[in-house]
């Protein structure tokens, strides 16, 4: 992955992760507004503490092995930007930004607020389409949880308390995971499975993506994501875990982009039953077809059937724009036949032909995401990276032989620029060069209508 795409990425990550506060821990949760129990109940959250022996996750270097490095909690506090999501003393909540967003929001202080803490600190993961769900103190080990510690170990891999005994037994979660399934090992121990990448794209979207209009009408950003570039350790030194799988970022970069489209759906269904401010509107719109574009490449590639389900709705949230009860409708739609898609291809490994035709689909809906706007065009080129990035490396490719059409697509993000810069007459004419980089695709048309 280039640079600038890199860049990108992780500057967007950081956007939300940094939006915090700094505060000192004391072990009490006074004042905090408790209103919801995390999933699963019984199970509670003990923190990165509990993860940080040098022998279970807080080796100082890794260990070639084949589960764990030992070295995972290490490169989290070291690295990751998602241990600094609470404590942050420059780029928090405290800053001038921060402040402003919770004045405007009427938050107090966003160290004991809600609002924050469901994707800054105190998170937990719901059950599947909930999203993040604030912890009450009986979900935690108040002895054990800092909540400064931000998005910790518990955040992504689950309330840690029935199964931090359990998982330190060699092929434990292995067995678990394939007696169980991803779902019980979540429900019965606690233990989220992130090897599933629909689970996976469930949980990162659950922040990167659900973000309240409110809370961009306040000055939060919204963000650009791609599952494979954030979860791959070729593209990011912080990354603390190996996909092994071969061809696996292919099928990373065709889940994140279809969970994507279903909360892309999602959100903007509950913007216009909100009656939301239609910039807020248009804004969410363009993140649909944004995922729209690449998504309907993924359904062409995996099951017709699929593309037939959610271009059909399509058709309808265009056609049928001043209705916004229709509309509302068919992006639940839209939302759930993602979902199917989803499911048809989690349990399936990819391989060449699949990555080669995805690329090749992709590469032919420049001119589309240029007349889209600055979002479309950006995961235009994310997506041609990520897809790319797959090949070059199980396909075993010269340094020589990848290099070159990859300078292709890192030209891209010079007429590219930013939001406020991008301009789709100057993007368009060279991201529609990149069908002959990247052939045997053809172009998905959208359906006509939409805001004007």
């Amino acid at each position: 992955m280039s640079q600038r795409a890199r860049k990108s990425l992780i500057v967007s990550m950081s956007c939300l992760l940094l939006m915090s506060a700094v505060a000192v821990f004391v072990g009490t949760f006074a004042g905090l507004d408790l209103v919801v129990h995390a999933d699963p109940t019984g199970i509670k959250y003990t923190g990165a503490g509990t993860c940080a022996a040098a022998a279970c996750h807080g080796g100082p270097a890794p260990k070639d092995e084949a589960a764990t490095r030992h070295n995972e909690n290490t490169m989290w506090g070291d690295k990751d930007q998602h241990s600094k999501s609470f404590n942050d003393p420059k780029k928090g909540l405290v800053s001038p930004e921060g402040k402003k967003i919770a004045e405007t929001m009427k938050l107090g202080d966003a160290t004991k607020a809600e609002r924050c803490l469901t994707c800054h600190a105190l998170s937990g993961l719901g059950a599947e389409g909930k999203g993040r769900l604030f912890l009450k103190p009986a979900d935690i080990d108040a002895a054990k949880y800092n909540v400064a510690d931000g998005n910790s170990c518990d955040a992504c891999h689950g309330p840690a308390s029935k199964y931090l005994t359990q998982h330190a037994t060699a092929g434990w979660t292995a067995g678990q995971r394939k007696a169980l399934g991803s779902q019980k090992l979540y429900d019965e121990w606690g233990l989220y499975d992130t090897k599933n990448l629909k689970f996976r794209a469930n949980q990162c979207l659950s922040c990167h993506l659900k973000i309240d209009a409110d809370m961009v009408a306040a000055g939060h950003p919204e963000l650009s994501f791609e599952l494979d570039a954030m979860s791959s350790p070729v593209s990011n030194d912080w990354v603390h875990w190996r996909d092994k799988e071969e061809w696996k970022g292919g099928k990373a970069w065709a889940m994140g982009q279809v969970i994507g489209l279903r909360e892309a759906a999602l959100q903007l269904s509950e913007r216009i039953e909100k009656k939301a401010d239609e910039k807020l509107i248009a804004d969410s719109y363009k993140t649909l077809i944004s995922r729209a574009l690449t998504s309907r490449q993924v359904a062409k590639t995996i099951d017709a059937g699929s593309l037939t389900a959610i271009d059909a709705q399509l058709t309808i949230v265009n056609a049928s724009w001043a209705d916004g009860a229709k509309v509302a409708e068919a992006l639940k739609a839209v939302a759930k036949a993602s979902d199917v898609l989803a499911d048809k291809f989690n349990d399936k490994p990819f391989d060449k032909a699949i990555t080669e035709a995805l690329l090749g689909g992709v590469a032919t809906e420049g001119d589309q995401a240029a007349k889209s706007g600055f979002k479309a065009s950006e995961q235009f080129c994310m997506a041609l990276s990520s897809l790319w990035g797959s090949v070059k490396l199980n396909a075993k490719l010269s340094e020589a032989d990848g290099k070159a059409k990859q300078d292709k697509i890192d030209a891209l993000y010079d007429p590219l620029g930013d939001k406020g810069t991008f301009s789709g007459d100057k993007f368009g004419p060279e991201a529609v060069k990149m069908k002959d980089v990247f052939t045997g695709g053809a172009s998905i048309p959208l359906p006509p209508g939409g805001p004007k």
